[in-house]
């Protein structure tokens, strides 16, 4: 059976490119030979053998494991104060729902106006008419809270 790439080599052959082709030098694949080049690479070996440069990057290597290390800790310590928040959230549920069987009720309803507050305000921050929006939102909301004290409602 004849292909199209069985064809395509017998007529380079019979015309004679392909000597041509095997003739065309290679591509280099690194840097090419030029002098400024060579002597910026030059350059900078000569100042990475410096003491003081090496020195200045082992500190610098110091530091980023030292960082490294830190951020690690701080996701571990960040992962346990989301587990006890957890942990305490479960528990005090559970609590509250022993105290006063209607308590948690009260409570999802307190949280789901919250939310909706919360999100009102974004969604008037993000429109960009948020100072009118929220001193509206802070108006209606002193009525469901506990009333402020006298020091508060004085200044």
């Amino acid at each position: 059976m004849i292909t199209i790439k069985s064809t395509l080599t017998a007529a380079l052959l019979a015309v004679g490119l392909h000597a041509q082709l095997a003739a065309a030098p290679a591509k280099e694949e690194g840097p090419p030979n030029d002098p400024e080049h060579s002597r910026l690479v030059a350059a900078r070996k000569a100042t990475n053998a410096l003491p003081e440069v090496m020195s200045a990057e082992q500190q610098a290597k110091a530091d980023r494991a030292l960082t490294n290390k830190a951020y690690a800790e701080y996701k571990a310590a960040r992962k346990r104060s989301t587990d006890t928040e957890a942990a305490y959230r479960k528990v005090f549920d559970a609590s509250l729902a022993k105290v006063d069987e209607g308590a948690p009720a009260l409570q999802e309803k307190e949280r789901a106006a919250f939310r909706e507050r919360m999100l009102k305000a974004r969604t008037s921050k993000k429109s960009g008419s948020s100072k009118s929006v929220a001193k509206a939102d802070e108006d209606d909301d002193r009525e469901d809270d506990e009333p402020t004290s006298p020091t508060k409602a004085s200044n």
